[in-house]
């Protein structure tokens, strides 16, 4: 029978695998990068919270390689001690498995606010309004800065808040 640790640290590897591969998609969809500029891209988007292990990164490329969701865009001559430095890039299956997980990935921003919504219902409930309030206005800041940055890459010019209320109540 397997522990609970045991079980909670598979689940978390597991996690912090797949978080691992959907960097490395998102970066490739950047630009093509070799290695060495993933661990560092991954490091910025982190804000230096995480950096993978080049043992980590490396069999992990092979991987999405062998998976058919990245390529060999080409391989430089000045790589690291005499070697070559390899290029990787998405392939059209690559594109469409990144489209998929900012699929998934706005489905958990739902999730998520629906989370803090009910989360400041319960705390005005048990009257705690105070903190309730300040949730709120966090929430809302956080909404409004997503909001703008969505409006700025995705080339909206109608805020999609009021598109969304014209859409609701049309």
């Amino acid at each position: 029978m397997v522990g609970a640790s045991e079980s909670s640290g598979s689940s978390r590897s597991n996690i912090i695998r797949e978080s691992l591969r959907q960097l490395v998609l998102r970066v490739l969809a950047e630009r093509p990068y070799h290695g060495y500029e993933i661990m560092n891209r991954i490091e910025e988007i982190t804000y230096g919270a995480w950096r993978p292990a080049p043992g980590t990164l490396y069999p992990l490329l092979d991987q999405l390689k062998r998976e058919g969701l990245i390529r060999v865009e080409r391989m430089d001559k000045e790589g690291v001690k005499g070697g070559r430095r390899i290029v990787y890039a998405l392939t059209e299956q690559g594109w469409r498995r990144l489209a998929s997980i900012m699929i998934e990935k706005t489905r958990k921003v739902d999730y998520l606010i629906y989370y803090l919504m009910e989360g400041c219902k319960i705390l005005r409930e048990h009257g705690f309004a105070e903190e309730a309030n300040s949730v709120c206005g966090e929430a809302r800041r956080a909404v409004a800065k997503f909001e703008k940055a969505l409006e700025e890459s995705c080339g909206i010019q109608e805020p999609l808040l009021e598109v969304e209320s014209r859409r609701t109540s049309g």
